[in-house]
């Protein structure tokens, strides 16, 4: 393909709205994986975490000290809210096993739900928005996969369907967590937590984290 035909392709309407999709999602994958989440430390970062989290205090006044715990919780891969972060490993303590892959979700995927109460509530706009990219999708991909395969450019055709192919993987994948958060959501909602989970012996509750 000549520099022409790169510049026309590449200025298309469809291959910038799929860049614009794709490049945050890209970018929020990268700052995922450098930041991970609670569950997936090692048992040493787990037990640290567990044992800072009960000399930390509730309900603080000071902001100062509320913006320190946000960013200290974060830096242990949970929650900024404590008491869901409170609740999410003690829900792990005793159903580790089925909903250890959700429970990562929850923490890596904070803006697909709302936080009302202690409660985790998918976002209206998350319920709508993904079927409306997925009618935009195929209607535009299907279309500019036809018309570039139709085309003389055997090139154009692999390249616009290799960009068709990479935005719908990253819209289903979009759609499965949004399903996760959804399922876990309601686990989470009916779990109730004791407040003897945080008077329990900080030595019990590390073992329950090494037992994995």
């Amino acid at each position: 393909m000549s520099f022409s035909e790169w510049k026309d392709l590449l200025g298309l309407p469809l291959i910038s709205g799929i860049m614009t999709l794709l490049l945050p999602a890209l970018a929020k994958i990268y700052v995922l994986f450098n930041r991970r989440d609670f569950f997936s430390r090692s048992p040493s970062e787990q037990v640290k975490a567990v044992q800072w989290l009960r000399q930390s205090k509730d309900q603080l006044s000071d902001p100062l000290e509320v913006a320190e715990q946000q960013f200290r919780l974060q830096s242990f891969g949970l929650h900024r809210d404590r008491n869901l972060s409170i609740k999410l490993i003690a829900f792990y303590s005793g159903k580790s096993a089925p909903y250890l892959s959700s429970l990562k979700t929850v923490l890596r995927w904070p803006g697909l739900y709302v936080l009302n109460k202690g409660e985790i509530h998918l976002r209206k706009q998350t319920m709508w928005i993904l079927p409306l990219m997925f009618v935009y999708l195929f209607a535009v991909l299907v279309t500019s996969v036809m018309d570039s395969f139709s085309s003389p450019d055997i090139h154009r055709f692999y390249l616009v369907l290799a960009v068709s192919i990479a935005a719908m993987a990253v819209w289903c994948w979009m759609v499965f967590c949004a399903i996760k958060v959804l399922r876990i959501s309601k686990e989470l909602n009916a779990f109730k937590l004791s407040h003897q989970v945080t008077k329990t012996s900080s030595d019990d509750f590390s073992s329950i984290l090494n037992e994995r």
